[in-house]
Formats: structure tokens, sequence, C-alpha cells
């Protein structure tokens, strides 16, 4: 087992040069929306183009590859770095998640720079489970492990979590629906900048849901060829806000 382990990691990285048979997969999509949404909260608007790259063991087990977003006025950009291994219905993920937008409030000039109090990314861990084809709920256990999930006085990390539970309440070979709500908390929210004990978080002032929403995906076949729209209505009851975003998959191969 632990050779087979190593085998796909090591395919991961070398390919052929390694695999020989067993050659390593490469995966590239693109989406077009008009917003990103993300956890309950509009990380952008405007129209958004995210790309997927990464590559895959023969047996799609053990992922590695980049994510990236960008906007058509330069105000949102992002790049990711991301691992990931899913065995079934299970599957765990480390993201590197670094938004560089031009207007961000934190250090968005230096990539590299992962010192703990002055890093302007986050790494996040995140465990996914869908219980089974017949009861295909999903559960999603998220938390913010580094970076800037910082407490107010900039002296610890947060430990933020998101946790979400999503279920397919409609689904034939053109629709699919999905009502979904996730929660967030932070596991050693600090101190705010006055010096006082919170319990903000990542994604609110107060631990709560902060993520309610109704997803829909029509699956759109053009000359053989999917294109997916998916129509995202999101409703963060801490925030008071609401949002509509809908995006179609330019391609995917």
């Amino acid at each position: 087992m632990k050779i087979q382990i190593w085998r796909s990691l090591l395919c991961l990285l070398y390919g052929t040069f390694v695999c020989g048979n067993a050659i390593a997969q490469m995966r590239l999509k693109a989406n077009l929306q008009n917003m990103h949404l993300w956890r309950g909260m509009e990380v952008t608007d405007g129209v958004v183009l995210t790309t997927d790259l990464s590559v895959t063991d023969r047996k799609n087990h053990f992922r590695a590859g980049i994510w990236g977003g960008t906007n058509t006025d330069g105000s949102y950009k992002e790049f990711n770095n991301y691992l990931s291994y899913t065995y079934h219905r299970f599957s765990v993920a480390v993201w590197d998640t670094y938004n560089f937008s031009p207007g961000a409030d934190y250090n968005n000039k230096e990539f590299f720079n992962y010192k703990a109090k002055e890093t302007g990314r986050f790494v996040d861990a995140t465990l996914s489970y869908t219980i089974s084809e017949r009861l295909p709920l999903f559960l999603n256990w998220s938390t913010i492990l580094y970076g800037r999930d910082r407490d107010g006085m900039n002296a610890q990390n947060r430990y933020s979590t998101f946790v979400y539970a999503e279920y397919p309440v409609f689904r034939n070979n053109l629709w699919e629906v999905r009502p979904g709500i996730g929660t967030a908390f932070a596991f050693s929210p600090g101190e705010n900048r006055d010096g006082v004990s919170t319990s903000a978080n990542f994604y609110g002032d107060t631990a709560g849901i902060v993520h309610v929403s109704l997803t829909t995906i029509y699956r759109l076949t053009v000359f053989k060829r999917d294109f997916p729209i998916t129509v995202l209505a999101l409703w963060n009851p801490q925030s008071d806000k609401g949002y509509l975003q809908i995006g179609i998959q330019l391609f995917s191969f």
C-alpha cells in the first residue's frame, strides 16, 4: 500500500518518466461568471474568469493543481496552489490561497512571504464526504491552518472553520438542484483591536450561519460538448446580504 501511494505521488511529479504505462493525466477547465462567491462572501463582482490546471494520477486519487481568477477591470486577482486526495466518497485537500487584488487591505505584494504576521495568503485544509449514492448528503469541514486569519491584535491564528452541508433535492439528465447551508466559527478567536475578547472569525463578526444557498445546474450540450450552466442564489443571514451568481463552464478536458 505504501509503495502504491509513493508511486502515485511520483507520477504527479514526474509523469511518464516514473509511471511508465500509468501516465499522469493533465486537467484543464475554465469558467465565466458574473461574480465570484465563496463561503457566504462576495469575493468580487463584475465578469470573472476562473481557470483550474491540474495533474492527477491514472486513477484520479491524487491531484496537484493551480487555480486562478480575475475580472475584466483588474480589481480582482487570485492565484492558488492546492493538493488533494480522493478515495471513493471521501476527499481531503489543502489549498494555499493568495488573493492579490489591488484594493486588498492586507499584504498583497509578496507572493512568497509566509511569515505568520505579515503574509497575505492563507492555508486552508478541507475534509469532504458524501454519505452514499442513496443518501447523497455532501458534508464539508474546512479550517484555516495558517496565514491571514489572525485576531485583531495580530497575536495568534484564529483557526476559523467553515462547516457546510448540501443535498441534491432534484436530479435528472439535464437539471440538478442542491440547497446548502454553512456555519462558521473560530477555535481560537482571540481579541479585537481594542484588546477585548471576541468571537469574530474569517467569515463573520461572530459564530453562526453565514451561508444559505440554492444551486441549480443545467447541463447544456452543444455539438456533443458539455457547457454546464450554474445559477447560485446565496444568502448570508449574518451580514444581511443576498447574491445571485450565474456562470458557464467554457471547457473542461
